[in-house]
């Protein structure tokens, strides 16, 4: 029996060629895909974002984006009422899970108290610091104002608890500036 020659071409060269091309054509399908989706998950986040402000602003018919410097780092975006009912602050901050893994959204009315407030989004630990997306949490902000007295801290999630506390003070920080 002979033992066959090898052949530098069909050992290394063909196999790598193989997979260079495979890659090529995936990635030219991942962004097929990618541009096809996006738009759509785009308008997805702008729905989701709107029905969050009429979450935490009720009292509000529709919203004017302001455009305002000097704002805090966490401080995204900044909406008016157009009927004069608040403002509403979109906020993305340090949470437990690291540096811009918790965004969520607060409103303000003109007296400055707190109507509502909402996590869009969080990295928080499971069945621990997740729990600053319940009601129970949630629900101790609508009418505090800066000083948010009486808001207790979820116990064994003192840190989830501090940073959306620090989150609403940005927010405080902001609604000054907007609001004069």
């Amino acid at each position: 029996m002979t033992k066959a020659k090898s052949n530098v071409v069909s050992d290394f060269v063909a196999p790598i060629a193989v997979l260079v091309i495979i890659c090529a054509v995936m990635s030219f399908l991942l962004a097929l895909t990618n541009n096809a989706t996006a738009p759509i998950i785009e308008e997805a986040e702008r729905k989701a974002n709107e029905e969050a402000r009429l979450e935490v602003l009720p009292d509000a018919d529709s919203f004017e984006k302001l455009t305002v410097d000097g704002l805090p780092d966490a401080v995204k975006e900044v909406y008016k009422a157009a009927n004069g009912a608040g403002y509403t602050f979109s906020l993305t901050t340090q949470g437990y899970g690291g540096k811009n893994t918790l965004k969520l959204a607060v409103g303000i009315d003109m007296d400055g108290k707190i109507t509502g407030t909402k996590v869009l989004d969080h990295k928080e630990t499971a069945g621990l610091g997740s729990k600053i997306t319940t009601d129970a949490f949630q629900g101790q902000f609508p009418g505090k104002d800066r000083g948010l007295e009486g808001v207790d801290n979820i116990s064994g999630a003192t840190f989830s608890s501090n940073y959306f506390r620090a989150a609403i003070a940005d927010a405080y920080t902001a609604f000054d500036l907007v609001n004069g």
